[in-house]
């Protein structure tokens, strides 16, 4: 029996899908990120490592029986990045075909697998990527915390954060939006919320956005403007695409995949609004699978497509 592995590495976490050559999932496992600009190479690795070491002995097999590897990396837009990546893999399965792509190419594999479709990817980060009939792709977005990934939970944490210095550079009193996010983070106050987040910005701002999502559930007002913004934001990267493939007047598959998906009813209610009014022959769609399945899946095709 051959069998493929699927590799969905982001900012947040790592998590490997292992099938057998019927396309059977025969192990899952999760692990630490492993977004080489965010942290380092040497961090990516260990994650890496881990979560494949883990499926292949929750599969029980070995390494040399592994035939076909796709591996969607967050930050593997960059030459350098997929190559490093790539010959990191090739050390460990010897025996395998290996390509290493983009998170967003496989995370628009989990909405449409072959024809036009553009997805929405928003977790720690953020990105809008698509393809047209023909194969011709575009992608907006997705170039760092300290001028892109508008949207994502980093981008979130940070308009949280501006809401509350604004209050109280006007002199307004602690509220509950502003204990709300203080107890996501372990704290008490504003001032000890400054201290954490200067501190650790890449890492302590994504946690504030469970704190938003809530809020924003429970009808406080200021939460509810942070994911508003959001949401256009989003919805602006996903018609930078459109536009860039000339999808406005075609039918596509119009998906969204990532963390803060599905943590507050209001936030999704905005985004899918947004996103329907981008192009008369959008289709929202659901993601079919998780993106390290849809790679995994992605590695089946091309081992038998190989022959």
């Amino acid at each position: 029996m051959n069998y493929y592995l699927g590799i969905d590495g982001g900012g947040t976490k790592t998590e490997a899908a292992l099938v057998d050559e019927t396309g059977r999932l025969v192990a899952q496992t999760l692990g630490k990120a492993s977004n080489p600009l965010r942290s380092s190479f040497a961090h990516a690795f260990t994650a890496i490592d881990d979560v494949t070491a883990r499926a292949l002995a929750a599969a029980g097999i070995e390494a040399t029986e592994v035939r076909g590897i796709s591996a969607g990396l967050a930050g593997a837009g960059q030459p350098r990045v997929a190559k490093r990546v790539g010959a990191f893999l090739t050390t460990r399965f010897r025996d395998a075909e290996i390509e290493t792509l983009m998170d967003l190419e496989i995370a628009l594999e989990t909405v449409s697998a072959e024809g036009a479709g553009v997805v929405v990817v928003a977790g720690t980060g953020s990105a809008s990527f698509g393809r047209d009939g023909a194969g011709r792709t575009a992608r907006a977005g997705g170039w760092g915390p300290w001028f892109s990934d508008e949207g994502s939970a980093f981008d979130i944490g940070r308009g949280a954060l501006v809401v509350l210095a604004r209050a109280h550079d006007a002199g307004a009193p602690p509220g509950a939006f502003e204990t709300a996010v203080a107890a996501s983070l372990g704290v008490e106050d504003w001032d000890e919320i400054v201290d954490l987040v200067l501190r650790r910005p890449l890492v302590r701002l994504p946690a504030v956005f469970p704190a938003v999502a809530e809020a924003a559930d429970g009808g406080e007002e200021a939460a509810r403007s942070v994911l508003d913004q959001a949401a256009e934001s989003l919805a602006r990267l996903a018609g930078v695409v459109i536009r860039s493939l000339e999808l406005d007047h075609s039918e596509f598959a119009l998906g969204r995949v990532g963390g803060i998906f599905g943590r507050s009813t209001y936030f999704d209610r905005q985004i899918e609004e947004r996103l329907t009014r981008l192009a008369a022959g959008a289709r929202l769609t659901a993601a079919k699978s998780s993106p390290a399945m849809a790679a995994a899946q992605r590695a089946l095709r091309r081992g038998i497509a190989a022959g």
